[in-house]
């Protein structure tokens, strides 16, 4: 009997183990997770969790009788600190050791760490369900929130501490929020609705130093001034897992490297999720991507890597983000040069960013415009072409240029 380890009981992990199973693999499948809860959903933490709007059992991606009907083995709150190729064993924190025949990682992604100058107090960090059950207990306490980073958890964690009446202050070093993901128009209607719902939002200003007094916690501003906090709460990204690849031998470079089929150098070794950088058939570039729609692609890819039938399926990828009563979704992957067109006003709450390149539209960013965002993805992932007139003009819908570039695909075949 052959057995196939997957190490990370994350998205991908969870995705990856079924994903074999609908490949037709028959033998032995363990999936081990350092945590002690079942594959959950990380997105909603920030989100309608921290707010209460779900519990914990919700979260899970699958309820326990899955995997187990499934054949599945799950062995939860089990660290894996180490991986022997040569005898094709995993080392566990408990002692033990696995053997495997084939090997897959999914170990996903860490809260990238930040500390404040000389001060001993560390931000706290909201990645792991027990980071954001510690966090909504002590939400529901009163108090006041300092947020630092303005990327998408930071604001979302701030639109949910908002709603339960905290008051929050949120730090971006950057001259805007999500300055490194939305165009200028974008992160314009985030700060906007954010400084609406009573963020205390600052731009262009970063942390010096935090100290304990009377209780609170005072951090001094690289502007000089001071806020005082009950919380501090650090979100400037995610970086890979890839520790356990590296200390085997495998290529890592901010992720753990793959091809376009989730191999990695090691022919009995795949990975699939936050902890890769991967060769993206689509965008034609090796890219690290942290969402729950690559994930899931990467893990049924490596899936079908393992059962011997390795097939390329990429589309343009996706992401989503709710503040507020708003919903910020992105398609595709723009890059720098790309034209932006704006669709809609700015000033608005709804609205689009287009963007073009050699007349081709590469990706979009929608502000409570759903229905721009699902034409875009089938437009993006069909390299569809496209003016600047026609992206801005919202007398054309998006779901008919579709329709016209599947008519002239059509005549094409």
């Amino acid at each position: 009997m052959k057995t196939v380890v997957i190490v990370g009981a994350g998205q991908a992990g969870s995705e990856l183990a079924v994903a074999l199973r609908q490949n037709g693999f028959s033998d032995r499948i363990l999936l081990v997770g350092a945590e002690p809860h079942l594959p959950y959903q990380r997105p909603p933490l920030s989100k309608a969790f921290l707010h209460g709007k779900v519990d914990q059992v919700a979260l899970r991606i699958r309820a326990l009788d899955a995997y187990t009907n499934a054949g599945i083995e799950v062995e939860l709150d089990t660290a894996a600190v180490g991986i022997d190729r040569r005898t094709r064993s995993v080392a566990l924190a408990d002692g033990r050791t696995l053997r495997y025949d084939k090997l897959a990682l999914t170990t996903g992604g860490s809260p990238r760490p930040l500390r404040f100058g000389s001060g001993d107090v560390p931000g706290r960090t909201l990645h792991h369900l027990d980071d954001a059950i510690a966090l909504r207990q002590e939400l529901q306490s009163g108090g006041t929130l300092l947020i630092v980073g303005g990327g998408f958890i930071g604001l979302e964690t701030a639109a949910a501490a908002t709603g339960m009446g905290i008051a929050v202050t949120l730090v971006e070093a950057q001259p805007r929020v999500l300055a490194r993901t939305c165009p200028p128009a974008v992160s314009a209607f985030v700060e906007r609705e954010h400084r609406n719902h009573g963020v205390d939002l600052r731009t262009g200003v970063s942390v010096r130093n935090v100290a304990r007094r009377d209780g609170a916690l005072l951090a001094e501003l690289s502007d000089d001034t001071v806020v005082r906090a009950d919380l501090i709460l650090t979100g400037v990204g995610i970086a890979p897992n890839d520790t356990l690849a590296a200390t085997a031998g495998l290529a890592v470079d901010d992720g753990v490297l793959v091809d376009a089929v989730a191999r990695t150098a090691d022919p009995d070794i795949v990975a699939a999720g936050d902890c890769t950088r991967q060769w993206h058939g689509f965008l034609g570039r090796s890219v690290r991507l942290e969402s729950v729609q690559n994930a899931t692609d990467q893990a049924r890819i490596a899936a079908r890597t393992l059962c011997g039938k390795p097939t390329e399926r990429f589309t343009a990828p996706w992401f989503w983000s709710d503040q507020h009563d708003h919903k910020i979704q992105m398609a595709g992957l723009p890059q720098t040069g790309d034209t932006e067109v704006v669709r809609g006003d700015p000033s608005s709450n709804s609205f689009s960013v287009v963007y073009l390149r050699n007349g081709i539209i590469t990706g979009l960013h929608a502000v409570n415009r759903p229905r721009d965002f699902t034409a875009a993805r089938q437009l993006v992932t069909a390299r569809a072409a496209m003016t600047g007139d026609e992206a801005a003009s919202e007398d054309l819908p998006l779901s008919e240029l579709m329709k016209r570039h599947q008519s002239t695909a059509e005549r094409r075949a």
